[in-house]
């Protein structure tokens, strides 16, 4: 059906001409420049006028059509409206143009808890819709965070598993930026129950001899676990003796978290460092 627009004395009138989904259009690129799809108008009426069009979109007026056409090329939200000298006003056109972004989506660990980053976003200038995280681990845990928008650029999360890899995602949708598509990042707290008990559990010998970590302990080990600083797991070994020899060659430069769980159910957790 027409959008129709008439003065009650029909002295004027508005009616598109063109299909009703030409009122509404939106786009997410990665250049803000996109060509509009023409509208057209049928205006009886005097002193027409166009207020509120994008940059790069004119309004052309020949007999009674009016024809709004051309690229638009600049961010935001716009609604432009038709108004002639009698008091007819058109139904709003509504463009909104929005730039697809990198989130830089990241997580780290504080103690207990998951710090989620988005900077790329630059979400303080964000309006409209809203932002979704999700977190999911191997074993089935899910859970659901909704942010709208504005809202700040990062996250604390608490209360989530422990010793298990954590599965971010992030995805949503807003002006005058958008990120479609969705983006993950893992990240593992490890229990600092562990480490806080670690003179009461097993004593686990470790020794750096070359590019392997030679380990001996008073009972048979049953699982070993190397972890970097933020809490991802990098490597892991399964043992049946009291001895063990760990590589470390794929390791980088820096501090690691050892793991170790004995056979009677006790663990190890320590600190080392690997050097060039």
């Amino acid at each position: 059906m027409a959008a129709l627009a008439q003065d009650p004395r029909g002295a004027c009138s508005i009616i598109l001409l063109s299909d009703e989904s030409t009122l509404g259009q939106a786009w997410c690129l990665e250049t803000p420049v996109a060509t509009i799809e023409p509208i057209v108008w049928l205006v009886e009426g005097t002193g027409v006028q166009v207020v509120y069009l994008p940059l790069g979109v004119t309004a052309v007026l020949s007999n009674d059509t009016l024809t709004v056409s051309g690229t638009i090329a600049e961010e935001g939200i716009h609604f432009a409206q038709i108004t002639t000298s009698e008091g007819c006003t058109s139904v709003n056109m509504y463009m909104g143009m929005s730039v697809i972004v990198e989130p830089e989506f990241s997580c780290e660990v504080e103690g207990q808890d998951v710090i989620l980053h988005w900077p790329g976003m630059h979400s303080l200038m964000e309006y409209g819709d809203e932002i979704f995280l999700d977190c999911s681990t191997p074993d089935g845990f899910f859970d659901l965070q909704v942010l709208f928008l504005p809202c700040p650029d990062s996250l604390v999360w608490s209360g989530l598993p422990v010793n298990t890899e954590l599965t971010f995602g992030l995805h949503g949708s807003g002006l005058p930026y958008c990120f479609p598509g969705s983006y993950t990042s893992t990240c593992t707290i490890i229990s600092t129950d562990v480490i806080d008990h670690e003179q009461d559990d097993l004593v686990v010998r470790a020794i750096r001899r070359g590019e392997t970590l030679e380990l001996s302990a008073p009972v048979s080990l049953s699982d070993v676990r190397i972890y970097d600083m933020l809490g991802g797991l990098v490597a892991s070994q399964s043992v049946n003796a009291r001895t063990a020899n760990i590589p470390i060659t794929s390791l980088t430069s820096g501090a690691f978290l050892l793991r170790v769980v004995g056979a009677d159910g006790r663990v190890s957790v320590q600190r080392f460092i690997k050097e060039r």
